[in-house]
């Protein structure tokens, strides 16, 4: 049984609190508002390409480690003298049999995944509402190898570290203590959800949130959610990478 009721949060943590609002406005401004002004010209980029690929990738590489370098100054700076900084950020309790219980999820979420992402496609299609591919995807097919590299760091590194540490640490431990746990992991993941540019995926994308913060809650740390999160991301970018290689078409 998942023992995810002994995460105590009190609204009076400073470290939560004012690491919530650098990390919710941080997140609004990297990952809603500039991918709206990017949209508006995604005529100017598909068409007639005068937005480099470099820049792009910049712009798709740089939030995550700038995020978690914002929450963990902030969280160093209201951190007491009776907790470290990595039990501050819930980075303790790592055992090695976690791995192979990540592993054992990572299949399992990547099949529920897969088959949440094709019948809601299949939803998408019926309705007629256009789903347009994920700028990450689009980048990651078309950039050089050097960009690819790039992109496979920040997807498959850095991103699970900086995500689970503001997710599951810093955005769900603020809403908990006001919220109760099961309103704050739907909220927390619907977050998750909506930052990664993915109509189609988005029910699978919510559904790995809710797996990552209970991964979190169940073993009392973030060390084996970064590692699911991590071997999700490993998966999507080895299945990437063989599409280049064999310039294999997806399916619209």
């Amino acid at each position: 049984m998942l023992d995810i009721y002994n995460n105590k949060f009190t609204k009076d943590e400073k470290y939560l609190n004012r690491g919530f609002i650098a990390g919710i406005s941080l997140l609004f401004l990297f990952y809603l508002f500039i991918p709206v002004l990017l949209s508006s010209s995604h005529r100017l980029i598909a068409g007639l390409n005068e937005m480099p690929k470099s820049l792009m990738i910049l712009i798709i590489c740089f939030p995550p480690p700038l995020l978690s370098l914002a929450i963990m100054m902030i969280i160093f700076k209201y951190t007491d003298r009776r907790k470290s900084l990595f039990e501050k950020l819930g980075l303790n309790n790592w055992r090695l049999s976690n791995f192979w219980i990540c592993v054992a999820v990572c299949v399992l979420m990547l099949g529920v995944s897969a088959f949440t992402t094709i019948n809601f496609k299949k939803i998408l299609d019926f309705f007629d509402i256009p789903c347009r591919q994920p700028a990450f995807l689009t980048l990651a097919l078309s950039c050089d190898t050097t960009g690819f590299i790039l992109l496979a760091i920040a997807a498959v590194i850095i991103a699970p570290i900086s995500e689970e540490i503001l997710f599951r640490r810093v955005i769900y431990g603020f809403i908990a203590a006001r919220v109760g746990i099961a309103g704050s992991i739907v909220l927390t993941s619907l977050l998750f959800a909506m930052i990664h540019d993915s109509y189609a995926q988005f029910p699978a994308l919510f559904l790995l949130g809710v797996a990552f913060q209970l991964t979190y809650l169940h073993f009392h740390s973030l060390y084996p959610a970064i590692l699911l999160h991590f071997l999700n991301n490993a998966a999507a970018v080895c299945a990437i990478l063989i599409v280049r290689i064999f310039n294999i078409p997806l399916l619209q």
